[in-house]
């Protein structure tokens, strides 16, 4: 019977993208910064049912607008030889499906969700929104699972992000041509299966 590894055999390992698709799986999952390893923490129960719930709105309105294509974390995407990240949710337009490699996504998508936690915050609001925005992502959502009234919606203009609000509670994707997302029904959504413990 196969045993559970209790450590991160990679965490602060140094490695280029080659090196590290060649790795052998530890059970863990990693980003790649400034060419270092570093384990990125198990998600919240509240933290997964949002990128759920998400993704499945953005895969459902695909399913009937087929402009492009959705994934979920763990998904690999290579910003440069030194920087990867693992976003919660990401999507690729039709006309940029040739980034979408069978292992991971071989440069910037055209929309990132970021869930934050409390501990990446910082990380999601800081370096990964100053990479984002200097590799190109056009929009940049950062949700907060515990308050979806203080997450924080980036569209790219002339290479710098700037803020956009919600419209009456309802956030307007400017990359997914039509998709919108109503903030207070997805609380409610999120909330009836609310894990106490």
């Amino acid at each position: 019977m196969a045993t559970a590894l209790k450590k991160p055999l990679y965490n602060g390992k140094k490695v280029t993208f080659d090196e590290y698709q060649k790795l052998k799986y530890d059970g863990f999952q990693y980003e790649i910064i400034k060419g270092v390893m570093k384990v990125t923490p198990s998600p919240f129960f509240r933290h997964q049912k949002l990128i759920l719930k998400i993704s499945y709105l953005i895969e459902n309105y695909l399913e009937k607008n087929p402009i492009g294509d959705v994934s979920i974390a763990p998904r690999d995407v290579k910003l440069d030889e030194t920087l990867t990240y693992q976003p919660d949710i990401l999507y690729i337009s039709k006309e940029r499906f040739n980034i979408n490699k069978k292992r991971y996504v071989d440069g910037s998508p055209d929309f990132i969700i970021e869930v934050v936690s409390k501990g990446t915050l910082t990380h999601d609001a800081g370096q990964k929104f100053n990479d984002y925005e200097k590799y190109g992502v056009k929009e940049y959502w950062i949700m907060n699972p515990d308050d979806l009234e203080v997450s924080e919606f980036y569209y790219l203009i002339d290479g710098k992000y700037e803020q956009f609000e919600p419209e009456k509670n309802i956030i307007k994707s400017r990359v997914i041509e039509n998709f919108e997302i109503n903030l207070e029904e997805l609380e409610k959504n999120i909330r009836k299966y609310e894990v106490l413990e």
